[in-house]
């Protein structure tokens, strides 16, 4: 049997599309032999490392996002912070304007473990390291520091303290990182979930925290483009799902019917390879 290894890109709330597209690997009975993941892939990679179903995770986020309609920003405007502060607590402060430790409290309720050596399937989690500016892959010890700095975007959330460095979200250096299991497995697959789509027109005027995330996703796809010049997955999904903002989680059943054809696609090359 090869050894297949599995790149969860980050992407903000288009990472919902990695759970729909992981519905290929249980169709075919099959499990990746690692996983690594990049801020909502590192959340997501955690949750299949840990041996739970597509289903299960979905089920889960409705559960505790999904009940009420309307998007991540209009419960903001709409003052219901009751369901926003179930994931993240603000604090003006230095380094960011959220801890964002609840959500990590509820990652860790959910899945219940507390290090990378309780997962079910080995996973290595990228972050960057804010003083080094040079990528921190970890893949031992503690589990939930390493996801929250994985997905610590700066000025958003608060970096993380680990081994006497400050780390943030791991976009900045490495957004898709098959390269760092490539030789770990004799195939690898990347699900890439960067936003494609553009402001609508060019003299439109967005809100200041959408140019913040745009500009983010920009960095990280130059650097995607330009490292795929150099090395590539055996395997790369490449998603473009339309009208989906950073933080549009509100949005999962769109991403997740948007995302079918992916699985599909992923399916068929998967196949095609195991036989």
């Amino acid at each position: 049997m090869k050894k297949i290894g599995l790149a969860l890109g980050s992407g903000g709330a288009r990472g919902l599309a990695h759970i729909t597209i992981f519905e290929a690997f249980e169709e075919l009975g099959i499990s990746p032999s690692i996983i690594s993941g990049t801020s909502v892939g590192a959340v997501i990679g955690t949750a299949i490392a840990a041996g739970f179903s597509t289903k299960e995770i979905k089920e889960s986020i409705y559960n505790k996002l999904l009940s009420k309609t309307g998007n991540f920003w209009e419960v903001f405007k709409n003052s219901d912070f009751k369901k926003i502060l179930d994931f993240v607590d603000v604090e003006i402060k230095p380094g960011g304007i959220l801890k964002g430790e609840k959500f990590l409290s509820y990652l860790s309720e959910e899945i219940g473990v507390e290090k990378f050596e309780e997962l079910k399937i080995p996973l290595s989690v990228v972050a960057t390291n804010l003083y080094t500016r040079e990528q921190a892959v970890f893949d031992s010890g503690d589990l939930y520091s390493a996801v929250k700095a994985s997905y610590s975007l700066p000025g958003i959330f608060t970096p993380v303290t680990r081994n006497k460095y400050l780390y943030v979200d791991g976009g900045l250096v490495n957004p898709l990182p098959f390269d760092i299991i490539k030789e770990k497995c004799d195939v690898v697959i990347g699900i890439n979930v960067l936003a494609k789509s553009k402001f609508k027109t060019h003299t439109e005027m967005p809100p200041a925290y959408e140019v913040l995330f745009s500009t983010f996703q920009i960095m990280q796809n130059s650097i995607l483009s330009e490292k795929l010049k150099h090395v590539q997955p055996d395997i790369l999904i490449n998603t473009d799902i339309e009208d989906v903002r950073v933080f549009e989680f509100m949005k999962a059943e769109y991403i997740y019917k948007e995302s079918k054809k992916y699985k599909s696609e992923l399916k068929k090359k998967l196949d095609k390879i195991l036989k």
